[in-house]
């Protein structure tokens, strides 16, 4: 069966063997033929020869034998087919080779055996006696190991056996044409060796338009898949005819009416075989058969001759390769299989780049008269409820309760813009109760009447004369009506329930089916002890009210209020629109998982409920062209939980129809009539499950056991089916003589009701957007219509996402196409779910359909795009997952680590866009704890980025393997470290704890800014900052350990160890070893938290008396080591190395600057004194009182001249110079961050006590930026440079705040012209900035001291706004051309080594860049800590 293998076909060639027709008496071989496969790497041989010894011994009749090269473990997938054609059957077991096997009794299965003869190394012989009555054996090889198929033309090998009846001929004719009977000329049909290979577009397109042909009937994927085969068999008999392949595109181009056209012209056409001899065919067809026959008549007809005309007596011609019984479950037998290729496209092409603003703000919205008010009652504390309803005809009533004290009454406030006469029809209710009590005459206004009955009363509502009722639009004041009760505020009643009516009578308002109400509680802003404190707004409020507090509820009410919601929305009411949207998908979601009740004390028609399920999906769809961004991709996601609803009647009617049409009673207490009583009450989604099971279980021949295994696959057990308001109770009876026909209606049935309920089925979507689709697409998803169960997942994951891509462009014009896409997007989600755990590394293959179909799925898919055409840039065995080189490898390693960056991003915005939403409604609405608790999870977990999470499981452990990376990258080694683990969530959340013994932190995220902890003295996490970042300079500074862990495994091992204590050490080979410890022996330990350096003191400068000296004053006391390092290599560098022109403002300008701004100076001491009695919100104060400062002008002057003296570019007018010292002040204020404070304090030092001298430099605008370690910080390798170089400026290294590695390598400094990568960069970012921009850099006296490392505390800050971009490193010559990465580093590691032995072979971190023309400059340096 070709549907479920790989293309291998593709690769055959036929070759003639000598003697290939021979007669018997040559050898006794009537038939041969040998295949080439693999590029000519493998053959299989096939002969049909006289005689068997198969069974031991010599035998009458004939075999044929297979013998084959291609290694492995193999089997014969095989059957004999009659000389007329027809379906497979099988031989008697006795003559069975050995070791055969039968499957699924529709095919035998037979292993091959060592062949002992000849350089062929595998054998099988199959023989078939004189009394078969079989014209061919039909077989397909299957590799065992790898799941791989071999067949030919996407068919069978078609052997013939040489029986009578059957003419064996190979010579060519002399002539193409032969005579029939009549003497008319017959056409000579092309043997299959003539004519070329199906191409799969056009066997796609070809199997879509057949079903397009028949009405888009529903199928079962085996009917899908032998349509495709059908279509295969039908082109290769058109082929045969002579058509050539441009005819038959030029026919799929036209559409399905050309096609029935071209088959109806080929009617009636008369043939000849050659490999029948000169025997005549007549060619009818018929097109638009029944769904659900055995065989398709077209085929029948072009393929098998079936003479529809009496008087044309013809022979069968030989049928194209069979479709073979299918091949093992997908679920049995899924594999990568061969690629069918993707379109070569730029994926940056795919980027949504809308800079459309939110549709609120540029929406021309009709301004509505009730909404200054609405608005206000939002704001105001004491309005403690309120609602918006639409009355119709654009009129709207504004309800709101307010309590302005504790003792004061409550008041209940109606107003309306109606113009109508409106009276309030009103009662009381008391607890939970929604049963109407009157109301108690203090309740009562002066107008209102108490209606007879006891009941009710009425209160007629009147002209609002209230300063806020004074709304004008266009110019005319518009008349609001109001009514105001006062309930006392020690009332028992919970609520006032109402409806409204006209002043005469004639028409009411209500709230769906429900009474308005208005609650006199304050709702609840918290789930309980312990529970998270959610806010409910005024949209998840109205939802909250909808479910809870309505009487009669069912899907029909929840989808009409949804569409009024979805209205509201893109009208502006409900902001940020983004959250909105993202609150209705919760809402719908909870609904459709049935964590909501779909029915509640009031039944819905079918055709009610579908005309409610369209209202919904069309406003979803007509919303969804309206929005952008995430809000968008919330519209989107809607529709997943709504079926399409249309024509729901059907549903009602056509029960009724299978039971009349099969003579089935409408009898009380049988399951069907139980079935159709549920479905005329009240049809829901359950149906679409109930209706599977039910043909499970007339398939099996009335297995109960299939009936409950498939309503268990769909959530429903036996206590669902009793809950129905007609519930289902009894179990089906199965009627042997109406199985056939109770199939084929019940088939029929399902597409009804997936038509109805299913929205993303692939057949009913596919069939209701036939008449939208691109012809473009129709190739495509006819092959994923005919292969979507096959184990072959790689071709039809890659044809649902090209078929996805030619729809892209068309989503927002109609719902139906966004229901495909739906459909193609969880196409392949389940194929890669079924297909990554058994690939192994080859999953790696699927990666680029996946990252395809996440980048059409989400809307903010820029990062994504990168990472497809990154994926693409690598090498085709990286992507294979084939053997590949460490440099392929680390290559490889870059592209996954920005992946998972990707899909962690698109994780954290779900989980932090949804949780809170759920959490309100669902505990609100009484979902289900795990449901509310899993809510975003379950919602990641079933989107595309999971899929492709799977894949890349799979991917990193073979490229990490091969890149001989191991599972531990250790950041900051130690000898050993023993300590209590501590598991956190994030390390920054910790960063200020105060730990009493040596602890390690295993922490779920780092970023690389934080301070370790005081008492730590490791970290653990998974991820991996920068070396230079601050959190892996400090690590190193006090001894701690620092790793980042690969290995899930070993996290959850470590985890599991919470509270415990560990000794832990680095091995020689770059790993993390542990072993638990009992509490003594990690007391004894001479762990500390890290070793400090002791007696430190800082010695506060003396101000030079001026606010700005040149490099030749960059001296020692005036200003810090970054500044005189600098210095100090003038003149001792090669000429190709640059210094940047510098000036500095020394130690004391800060001060000096101070003594002019007396009163900042006093608010600053008192800040200060606020931190040292541990008040810490005065660093945030002191540093906004420095950025309000004001610069003295002398300072200005000496500044602007320094700058002329040293050529540097001077700030061109005052707007200029205003961010030139707004740079500098933001430097002297970083004195005061608290990641100095916490430094400094662990090691005794006073914050206040740092002077801060600022280095002024114009930035040289770098192609690269690089931080050079003259020893190596990972192996303390003193021969050895480490290298991080990354594109634009060097704050994406040192900030820590650009996640991702950078291109890391290394250098023997006697051997620099041989660098060695470490780590491709795996950032998605770069830090840029404007060509004129100057920086401003901390030199502090803090970054001097001995064995402290106070680089890094303070910041640098440049005048123009740096900004992040996307970096494409897949693109950038210095990963994709390795002649010149290789000059750079070398070029860079030069450096290094050049400026440590200019100043004296002391190690340094050097900062630098490389600019457009590859010149480099090195920007400062300072002793390597």
């Amino acid at each position: 069966d070709a549907s479920g293998r790989c293309r291998a076909a593709a690769d055959f060639r036929s070759e003639a063997l000598d003697g290939r027709a021979g007669a018997a008496g040559e050898g006794g071989r009537l038939y041969a033929r040998q295949y080439k496969v693999e590029n000519n790497k493998y053959t299989i041989n096939v002969e049909t020869v006289m005689g068997s010894t198969s069974r031991g011994g010599d035998q009458a009749g004939r075999a044929v034998v297979v013998t084959t090269d291609i290694p492995g473990r193999l089997l014969l997938h095989w059957g004999l087919e009659s000389a007329d054609g027809g379906s497979w059957k099988l031989p008697p077991s006795a003559s069975w080779p050995e070791g055969t096997s039968e499957y699924k009794r529709r095919a035998l299965q037979t292993p091959f055996a060592e062949n002992s003869n000849g350089t062929v190394k595998q054998r099988v012989e199959v023989p078939v006696g004189d009394g078969e009555s079989a014209g061919y054996l039909n077989f397909v090889v299957k590799d065992m190991e790898s799941g791989r198929w071999y067949d030919i033309h996407g068919g069978n090998f078609h052997i013939p056996l040489g029986l009578e009846g059957v003419t064996l001929k190979s010579a060519g004719y002399s002539s193409s044409e032969s005579e029939d009977e009549d003497g008319d000329e017959i056409a000579m049909l092309l043997s299959f060796d003539e004519i070329p290979d199906v191409p799969q577009d056009l066997a796609g397109v070809w199997s879509y338009m057949k079903w397009e042909a028949s009405g888009c009937p529903n199928r079962s994927g085996e009917e899908s898949d032998r349509e495709y085969q059908n279509a295969i068999q039908e082109i290769q008999g058109f082929l045969r005819q002579g058509c050539g392949l441009d005819a038959l595109r030029a026919v799929s181009d036209a559409g399905v009416g050309r096609y029935k056209e071209f088959v109806a012209e080929r009617a009636g056409m008369k043939f000849a075989d050659r490999a029948r001899g000169e025997q005549q065919v007549d060619v009818q067809v018929e097109v638009g058969r029944e769904a659900g026959k055995e065989t398709d008549p077209l085929v029948d007809a072009v393929h098998e001759g079936s003479a529809t005309a009496a008087s044309s007596p013809a022979v069968s011609p030989p049928a194209p390769p069979a479709p073979a019984p299918p091949a093992p479950s997908a679920q049995e037998s899924a594999y990568v299989g061969d690629s069918g290729g993707l379109r070569q496209q730029n994926p940056l092409g795919l980027i949504r780049r809308s800079g459309a603003p939110r549709l609120s703000e540029v929406h021309q919205k009709t301004p509505k008269p009730l909404e200054p008010l609405w608005k206000a009652a939002r704001e105001e504390e004491d309005c403690i409820w309120h609602r918006v309803y639409s009355l119709g005809s654009k009129a709207e009533l504004l309800v709101s309760v307010w309590k302005e004290g504790e003792d004061e009454p409550y008041r209940v406030v109606l107003t309306t813009d109606t113009a109508s006469d409106v009276v309030m029809h009103w009662g009381v209710r008391k607890g939970s109760g929604r049963d109407w009590k009157q109301p108690e005459d203090a309740l009562l206004t002066q107008v209102t009447e108490l209606v007879p009955g006891g009941k009710a009363a009425e209160t007629p509502f009147e002209g609002c004369t209230d300063d806020e009722c004074h709304i004008e639009i266009g110019g005319s004041i518009v008349p609001l009506q109001r009514i105001e009760i006062h309930v006392p505020s020690d009332t028992n009643l919970s609520a006032l329930s109402f409806a409204l009516r006209s002043g005469d009578g004639s028409r009411w308002w209500k709230d769906g089916v429900s009474d308005f109400v208005a609650p006199l509680t304050q709702r609840k802003k918290d789930g309980g002890e312990g529970a998270p404190v959610v806010e409910t707004d005024e949209l998840m409020q109205r939802i909250i009210d909808a479910e809870v507090k309505s009487g009669g509820w069912t899907l029909m009410h929840r989808f009409n209020l949804a569409a009024d919601l979805l209205d509201d929305v893109v009208q502006g009411r409900y902001e940020p629109m983004e959250k909105a949207m993202a609150t209705i998908y919760v809402w719908l979601r909870y609904s459709a998982t049935r964590q909501l009740t779909w029915q509640r004390n009031y039944n819905t028609q079918p055709r009610i409920l579908g005309a409610a399920q369209e209202r919904l999906t069309h406003k979803i769809s007509e919303v969804y062209s309206k929005l952008t961004g995430r809000a968008k991709e919330w519209a989107r996601l809607c529709l997943t939980t709504v079926g399409r609803g249309g024509n729901a009647q059907a549903v009602r009617d056509e029960i009724l129809n299978i039971m009349h049409r099969n003579k089935i009673s409408e009898v009380k207490g049988t399951w069907m009539e139980e079935f159709h009583q549920k479905l005329h009450n009240n049809t829901t989604p359950d149906d679409v499950g109930i209706c599977e099971a039910y043909l499970a279980f007339l398939r099996t021949g009335g297995d109960i056991g299939a009936y409950w295994g498939v309503l268990s696959d769909h959530g429903i057990d036996r206590e669902r089916l009793e809950s129905f308001d007609r519930a289902i109770v009894t179990l089906p009876v199965f009627f042997a003589d109406k199985k056939d026909a109770l199939i084929r209606d019940f088939e029929h049935y399902l597409g009804i009701l997936k038509a109805t309920h299913s929205g993303a089925d692939l057949q009913a979507s596919a069939s209701a957007a036939s008449g939208f689709i691109p012809s473009s697409s129709k190739s495509y998803l006819g092959y994923v219509l005919g292969q979507q169960g096959s184990g072959n997942i790689l071709p039809v994951m890659e044809a649902a996402v090209e078929c996805r891509t030619e729809l892209n462009g068309i989503l927002g014009d109609h719902r139906e196409t966004m229901y495909l896409d739906l459909a193609l997007e969880n196409v392949v989600r389940s194929a890669a779910e079924r297909g990554a755990g058994s690939s192994g590394a080859g999953a790696a293959a699927l990666m680029e359909p996946l990252l395809q179909n996440l980048a059409l799925s989400v809307e903010d898919n820029e990062e994504i795009c990168y990472c497809l055409k990154a994926w693409q840039e690598l090498d085709g065995n990286v992507k294979r997952g084939g053997r590949v080189s460490k440099d392929q490898a680390l290559r490889g390693m870059a592209v996954v680590e920005r992946i998972q960056r990707a899909l962690a991003g698109i994780s954290d915005i779900t989980s932090n866009s949804l949780q809170d939403i759920s959490y309100a409604i669902g505990t609100a609405c009484g979902c289900d704890d795990w449901a509310v608790q899993l809510f975003a999870e379950e919602v990641v977990r079933g989107g595309p980025a999971f899929a492709v999470s799977l894949v890349l499981t799979a991917v990193e452990q073979n490229l990490r393997h091969a890149a001989d990376l191991g599972s531990w990258q250790v950041i900051s080694p130690v000898r050993e470290t023993v300590g209590k683990l501590v598991v956190v969530p994030n390390l920054h959340e910790v960063a200020d704890t105060v730990y009493d013994e040596p602890t390690i932190l295993l922490a779920a995220h780092v970023s690389g800014e934080e301070e370790p902890p005081l008492g730590s003295v490791g970290i653990l996490s998974r991820d991996a900052p920068d070396v230079l970042s601050h959190l892996s300079v400090r690590c190193r500074n006090v001894k701690a350990l620092f790793a980042a862990c690969y290995d899930a495994d070993a996290l959850e091992q470590l985890a599991d160890l919470n509270g415990k204590y560990v000794a832990m050490a680095t091995t020689a080979a770059g790993a993390v070893s542990w072993k638990e410890v009992n509490e003594a022996d990690a007391s004894s330990s001479d762990s500390n938290g890290g070793s400090l350096p002791q007696n430190l003191s800082i010695q506060k400068p003396k101000w030079c008396k001026k606010y700005a000296v040149g490099m030749d004053e960059f001296t020692d006391g005036v200003v810090g080591a970054k500044s005189r390092n600098l210095a100090g290599l003038r003149n001792k560098l090669p000429d190709w190395i640059n210094l940047p022109a510098s000036v500095a403002l020394p130690f004391g300008s800060f001060d000096a600057a101070l003594d002019s701004n007396k009163e900042v100076a006093k608010e600053l001491k008192k800040a200060v004194k606020d931190v040292h009695g541990g008040d810490l919100t005065g660093l945030e104060r002191a540093r906004e009182i420095i950025m309000g400062m004001r610069v003295p002008d002398a300072a200005r002057k000496e500044l602007e001249a320094g700058m002329v003296s040293s050529g540097i570019p001077v700030p061109k007018d005052d707007e200029a110079w205003c961010h030139a010292l707004r740079s500098l002040k933001a430097v002297w204020a970083s004195k005061y961050n608290e990641r100095a404070y916490t430094s400094t304090k662990r090691v005794g030092l006073d914050f206040n006590d740092v002077s801060m001298a600022v280095l002024v430099q114009q930035v040289v605008q770098p192609k690269y930026a690089f931080v050079i370690h003259t020893v190596n910080p990972i192996s303390g390798d003193e021969s050895e440079i480490y290298i991080e170089l990354v594109a634009g400026l060097g704050e994406a290294i040192v900030s820590g705040t650009v996640p991702g590695s950078a291109l890391a390598f290394t250098a023997r400094k006697d051997d620099l012209d041989n660098p060695q990568i470490v780590l491709y960069p795996s950032k998605s970012k770069g830090m840029f900035v404007r060509d004129d921009s100057l920086i401003f850099r901390s030199d502090s006296n803090g970054e001097d001291l001995e064995g402290y490392a106070g680089a890094g505390l303070y910041d640098s800050v440049t005048t123009a706004v740096m900004t992040e971009e996307v970096v494409d490193y897949s693109s950038d010559r210095i990963v994709a051309d390795a002649e010149y990465a290789r000059e750079i580093m070398s070029k860079v590691a030069h450096v290094g080594a050049a400026i440590e032995a200019a100043l004296g072979g002391a190690p340094q971190d050097i900062e630098g860049v490389v600019d457009a023309s590859d010149n480099v400059t090195v920007v400062q340096t300072r002793p390597q800590m």
